[in-house]
């Protein structure tokens, strides 16, 4: 059965692209100053909450290794740097996967001029979504999920469940949660069931230029496959609640 292109009832509520790396130079002192100068268009730079620890500290706990230090608002997009990474992200409404894909790409076109990575560790794609459902039962339905613990089946509790899938290169870390409550930037309030899947390529050792070079091709196929995933995890009748388009 073909997949749907888009959803007239749009469920999603983030996505980012994250490239981890490493560098000859923490990329928070680099980066920030490069991509505000090269990315055209209107742009601010804002530190966050993470930027006031001393770096010392940041670099000796390892949960804090790609912690965003500063955000650069740019268009509709928002990218976060960290000592070792940097992540972009849509400001909604989501602009379609031609735009992103294309903002991914010139972001790492721009990483990998400034010539500071040594190797690149890895990159994802992730996408968040909230199916409207009121009660639980009606979350537990929602989704395409039977769990069983013991002798009793999951029908109207709460739940929390990740499984991290491999396929060929590719894992895939899906998540998915009843009773979630989310506030857009624009005021919405959206109630139901979080479906979170993260579509990961580990790489390696790989320079940033030949991670560039095969950027556009893994791009479609994380993409493609993490939509595959989200589909999957939906049931007929869900599907259709969200008026898809196929065309």
């Amino acid at each position: 059965m073909p997949l749907p292109k888009k959803l007239k009832m749009e469920p999603l509520i983030d996505v980012v692209f994250e490239i981890r790396f490493k560098s000859v130079i923490s990329a928070s002192s680099i980066l920030p100053g490069l991509l505000f100068e090269r990315l055209e268009g209107e742009k601010k730079i804002e530190k966050l909450p993470a930027s006031q620890l001393p770096e010392q500290v940041r670099t000796s706990d390892p949960n804090l290794k790609y912690a965003p230090l500063l955000r650069i608002v740019w268009k509709n997009f928002a990218i976060m740097i960290s000592d070792n990474g940097v992540a972009v992200g849509c400001i909604l409404p989501y602009p379609g996967w031609s735009s992103f894909k294309k903002t991914i790409i010139e972001l790492v076109g721009h990483l990998s001029s400034a010539k500071i990575i040594k190797e690149v560790e890895r990159y994802s794609l992730k996408y968040i979504d909230i199916i409207p459902a009121k009660s639980l039962k009606d979350q537990v339905s929602a989704v395409n999920l039977s769990l069983t613990i013991g002798k009793h089946k999951l029908e109207s509790e709460f739940f929390q469940v990740r499984v991290d899938i491999p396929i060929d290169d590719l894992i895939n870390i899906m998540v998915i949660n009843s009773s979630a409550s989310v506030a857009l930037s624009s005021g919405e309030k959206r109630n139901g069931v979080v479906v979170d899947i993260d579509t990961i390529l580990n790489i390696g050792d790989d320079n940033i230029e030949e991670t560039y070079s095969s950027l556009e091709k893994n791009l479609e196929r994380m993409h493609d496959l993490n939509g595959e995933l989200f589909f999957s995890c939906l049931r007929e009748e869900t599907i259709e609640m969200l008026e898809p388009v196929y065309e």
